[in-house]
């Protein structure tokens, strides 16, 4: 079974739809070495950027996948919310047609993965975000909240992975440095993101612009539209973490082995194409063309930005857990459509039951 996200998605695209896509499940094959893949990484993280603005000033809300499914748990989910978790599933289920057959990915065995998911699904709960509504949404605000998560986090999630021997669990090979192991994508696949990209901004761009020719007021049809981007957002977000390997657990434990010859750069490129887009997109809307508020609510949702306990434990426990399997939210739930199994199905359902034990004793979350 191979772990590498080569270019990725390949050239096969064409013939995906006659080909099963694959599973995640508990790896038990030989060692195997990961690629580098700077080009799906950013590609991956432009489009997760591009999706992460668009919410922002279509709906006025802050792109968090764990927010969302919180609000699920917590049983207040609206019509946007269902309909950005859809979009999520969505994307596991049409991926492997768009972009190619996927090359199956690992995932720990399912007492470990039972564990991480609960420690993930606590840490959302308790420090209210995970990589992309802090790691994304927030540090593209310059939210000191989102700075301080997501620095802790990448520190217990690297520390987890060295004591917890996270790597070997995934049967990543650490004989060869993988940033030796360079995978350009083609130029093939290059197009088919860019046109990915290109579609997502477009149908997002129109729907901005049938809002905004409501003249303004927050209409029956204007609610309908915020439904509808939301959905848009979920599937092209979901589209986005596939490209970039963000949905490929040994990936993940690549980047975060900083002291191992394994470790894979890769994802650095992805939080870098995501941020440069929302900081530049968010100065050019806000700083240039002064938008003062979303197309389809009354006003942008504002976020807290002060540090407390509860942010510094969420981030330890959330650290912990994607540490320990290389799954966060947004992959965990594309991953249960696209590349369904046993243990990933575990991790989603710990991840879930958490946030729903938590939420018994928490309040709302301050981002």
């Amino acid at each position: 079974m191979s772990m590498q996200s080569k270019p990725s998605v390949a050239a096969g695209a064409r013939t995906a739809h006659r080909r099963a896509p694959a599973r995640v499940t508990a790896h038990h094959g030989p060692m195997t070495a990961l690629m580098f893949t700077p080009d799906n990484a950013l590609a991956g993280g432009l489009i997760l950027g591009s999706m992460t603005i668009a919410k922002k000033l279509n709906t006025g809300t802050n792109l968090g996948i764990s927010g969302e499914t919180k609000a699920a748990m917590r049983g207040e989910a609206k019509a946007s919310t269902a309909a950005f978790l859809l979009g999520l599933f969505a994307a596991g289920y049409v991926a492997p047609m768009i972009l190619g057959a996927q090359v199956a990915t690992p995932m720990v065995e399912a007492p470990r993965a039972i564990i991480a998911g609960a420690l993930v699904g606590l840490g959302t709960s308790v420090g209210c975000g995970c990589t992309s509504g802090h790691g994304i949404s927030g540090i593209g605000r310059f939210n000191i909240r989102s700075m301080l998560f997501t620095c802790i986090f990448m520190i217990v999630g690297a520390a987890t992975v060295a004591a917890t021997g996270t790597l070997d669990e995934l049967h990543v090979s650490q004989a060869t440095k993988t940033i030796s192991n360079l995978a350009r994508a083609p130029e093939v696949n290059m197009v088919l993101y860019s046109k990915v990209f290109a579609a997502g901004v477009a149908i997002q761009g129109a729907l901005y612009a049938l809002a905004k020719a409501q003249g303004g007021g927050v209409t029956s049809l204007v609610e309908k539209l915020s439904v509808v981007s939301d959905h848009v957002s979920g599937l092209f977000f979901g589209l986005g973490l596939v490209i970039s390997g963000m949905t490929n657990p040994a990936k993940v434990a690549g980047f975060l082995a900083v002291t191992s010859q394994a470790f894979d750069p890769s994802l650095a490129f992805v939080m870098g194409g995501a941020l440069s887009l929302v900081v530049a997109t968010t100065y050019v809307a806000r700083g240039i063309l002064k938008i003062q508020r979303p197309a389809m609510a009354r006003e942008f949702k504002t976020s807290a930005k002060y540090i407390d306990n509860d942010l510094i434990i969420g981030a330890v426990l959330f650290g912990a857990g994607w540490g320990l399997a290389g799954v966060c939210p947004g992959p965990g739930l594309v991953s249960l459509v696209m590349n369904s199994g046993r243990e990933i199905t575990l991790w989603c359902l710990s991840f879930l039951l958490a946030q729903r034990l938590h939420l018994q004793f928490a309040g709302e979350c301050a981002i």
